[in-house]
C-alpha cells in the first residue's frame, strides 16, 4: 500500500442511530460529480418495523443498482444480529467486478460484525487493498478495534463529515486520472 499520499484505506467512524447510508449517498454522489469510477456496495434499508428497526436491507451494486438481501427474516420478535452472510457472499462477485475493472474508489458499505469475526466482506477489503485500489468503507463500535487490527495502522478514520471524506478522496494518486463512470447514479437514495 502506498503512504505517498496517506492510506488507501478508510473508514467513517460513526455512531449507532447515526443515517450512515445517507451520508455514504452523499459521499458517492460527490465523488462522482468529481469523475471518480465507483465500485462497491451501499447499504440500503426499507420499510420500518417496531421500535424504528429497518424491515429489511440489502447491498445495492453502485454500478448496476442490483440489490442483494442480506437480512435475515427471524420473525418481528427477533433480537440480536440478523445478518444473512449468504446474502453478502453473493454480493462478492460486485466488488470482484470492481477491482478487475480499476475502478478508482471501492466502497464496501460497512466493517461490521461479521468483519470483525474474520468472515463478510474481509475478503473484499484484502482483494481490493492488493490490487492497490483505495478503500471506503463504515464503522462504528463495538467494531473499531477490530477494523484497527485489521488494518494494523494502514488504514485511518474520517469523521461523519462530508468534506473531510471528499478531502481523504481527492488526496489519492491516481485521483486526477480518473474518468467520468455515468453508471452510478444517485437513485440508490431512498
Amino acid at each position: 500500500m502506498s503512504h505517498s499520499a496517506g492510506p488507501q484505506l478508510a473508514a467513517i467512524v460513526y455512531s449507532r442511530g447515526f443515517d450512515i447510508d445517507r451520508l455514504l449517498v452523499e459521499v458517492c454522489a460527490e465523488a462522482a460529480r468529481a469523475g471518480i469510477r465507483l465500485g462497491g456496495l451501499l447499504q440500503v434499508s426499507t420499510g420500518e418495523r417496531g421500535g424504528n428497526c429497518a424491515a429489511t436491507v440489502h447491498v445495492v451494486d453502485l454500478r448496476t443498482q442490483a440489490a442483494f438481501d442480506i437480512w435475515e427474516n427471524r420473525g418481528a420478535c427477533a433480537q440480536g444480529c440478523r445478518l444473512d452472510e449468504r446474502g453478502l457472499a453473493d454480493a462478492v462477485p460486485v466488488i470482484e467486478r470492481a477491482i478487475t475493472d480499476r475502478v478508482g474508489l471501492i466502497v464496501v458499505n460497512r466493517f461490521g460484525r461479521a468483519e470483525s469475526l474474520g468472515k463478510g466482506l474481509l475478503g473484499s477489503f484484502s482483494a481490493a487493498l492488493e490490487a492497490g485500489l483505495p478503500v471506503l468503507s463504515a464503522v462504528r463500535e463495538p467494531y473499531v478495534t477490530a477494523w484497527q487490527n485489521f488494518h494494523g495502522g494502514l488504514g485511518i478514520e474520517l469523521p461523519t463529515n462530508v468534506p473531510a471524506i471528499v478531502g481523504w478522496m481527492n488526496a489519492r494518486p491516481d485521483r486526477n486520472q480518473a474518468t467520468r463512470d455515468t453508471r452510478w447514479h444517485p437513485a440508490i437514495a431512498r
